[in-house]
């Protein structure tokens, strides 16, 4: 296993166990190579981060196919499971350009404008990329606040950012900070971690993790 993908599952697990909740939160591993894989949604933190133990690296990045059926997949499950009301985060990771979906921007764009998967009805839609992830691909994505785009230094700095976007956008979380540009890419996150004592919301969420050659 490559240090790349040893980092990422590292930090995705403890994501798992600094943010889930077993009682109130619903989560989702998801991936992408060469096509998309959907996880199952799961409310146990241990299911999850076996999950994401399984997750292996190659082949080529169908971005934007894992991007269409995370938020398609995540809204169908939520509202089959008559969670209306109760927030849905899709937090994606890449590390490489888009090159083998079927899918397109305008077919997620679509997508998100269809199912008004938008903040103002506690929807996220989160990206994050480093090494050769696209800027510009991403900032397409994400432009006229169809989602927030991250662009981040590190793997280490992709999952502290979600979890404290999760914490300040989702989970209402004061002791997290965001500032964010009106093109919707993150400037600066800064917070604290939250404290044992403090009020857990619910929420329903997806992990769609870069498993490509380049994470090899």
């Amino acid at each position: 296993m490559t240090k790349k993908l040893t980092t990422m599952k590292r930090r995705a697990k403890g994501f798992v166990d600094e943010i889930h909740c077993d009682s109130r939160h619903y989560g989702v591993v998801n991936s992408f190579d060469s096509s998309c894989s959907l996880g199952t949604l799961r409310s146990s933190s241990s299911d999850l981060k076996a999950d994401v133990g399984k997750l292996s690296a190659g082949g080529q990045t169908a971005l934007y196919d894992s991007v269409y059926h995370s938020i398609g997949s995540l809204a169908k499950a939520h509202y089959e499971a008559n969670r209306q009301g109760i927030p849905m985060a899709v937090l994606t990771f890449t590390d490489g350009k888009e090159n083998n979906s079927s899918r397109d921007i305008r077919d997620v764009r679509k997508l998100i404008r269809d199912l008004e998967f938008f903040p103002s009805n506690n929807c996220y839609f989160i990206i994050a990329g480093v090494g050769d992830a696209s800027d510009r691909q991403m900032r397409e994505l994400c432009r006229d606040d169809y989602g927030l785009y991250i662009s981040a230094s590190d793997i280490d700095e992709v999952f502290d950012t979600f979890k404290r976007l999760l914490l300040k956008l989702v989970l209402k979380d004061k002791r997290a900070a965001v500032k964010t540009r009106k093109n919707g890419k993150v400037v600066k996150v800064k917070g604290r971690k939250r404290s044992v004592g403090a009020s857990i919301k619910e929420v329903d969420y997806a992990l769609n993790l870069d498993c490509s050659g380049s994470m090899g």
